[in-house]
């Protein structure tokens, strides 16, 4: 994707989005054909994976990523001001001596390597990313300098709570995590925004 936008000397939403769906589609495309090419028994354990689940996590990834992972959370919060900037608009970024581009960079590049690690680790978990930052911001405002950590902990005790959450309600069987937070999150953000229309 940053290939593509050097390319074309832009770095535009339409175009970032447009990329990613495709990207996107041809992901899933190759991990359906690795899926058709594995074993029966292998196959529970990659399922498991598109649906999410910390129990599965390798010790060994999770002593290499560790480092990775905290580099990127402090890349993110390092990025706060810039991303104060921008949030007043490109032209008012400019105007605060901002490259607009070099921050979207940035922006991009961190949160593609904490969603790597994160979903190399655990699998595809849902709706954690978008919807916490989302609760946060009416209490803490709108500056990342404390809407980034507190989202990264709040974060962290969302998918505590709804792994736990997974592995009691119809215990002694374990459904995946990323089942819990789909229906958690989805269900929390649609009354959300419910209720945001109702009362502007």
């Amino acid at each position: 994707m940053l290939a593509f936008s050097r390319r074309r000397h832009e770095f535009g939403v339409a175009t970032t989005l447009l990329t990613g769906v495709m990207l996107s589609f041809v992901s899933s495309s190759l991990l359906m054909l690795i899926m058709a090419l594995v074993r029966a028994e292998q196959l529970q354990g990659i399922i498991f994976w598109m649906m999410g689940s910390v129990g599965l996590s390798d010790p060994g990834l999770l002593r290499w990523s560790a480092p990775v992972f905290l580099a990127g959370v402090l890349w993110a919060w390092w990025l706060a001001f810039p991303l104060n900037g921008l949030a007043l608009g490109e032209s008012a970024a400019h105007h605060l001596g901002l490259r607009v581009d070099r921050v979207q960079r940035s922006v991009f590049l961190a949160a593609s390597l904490l969603t790597g690690l994160s979903v190399a680790i655990s699998g595809i978990i849902g709706f954690v990313g978008l919807l916490v930052p989302h609760l946060l911001r009416p209490l803490l405002g709108s500056d990342h300098r404390w809407l980034i950590p507190a989202s990264f902990m709040a974060g962290a005790a969302f998918l505590v709570g709804a792994d736990l959450l997974s592995r009691t309600i119809i215990s002694p069987l374990e459904l995946p995590v990323g089942v819990i937070t789909g229906l958690l999150g989805g269900s929390i953000f649609i009354s959300s925004l419910y209720r945001r229309e109702r009362h502007p």
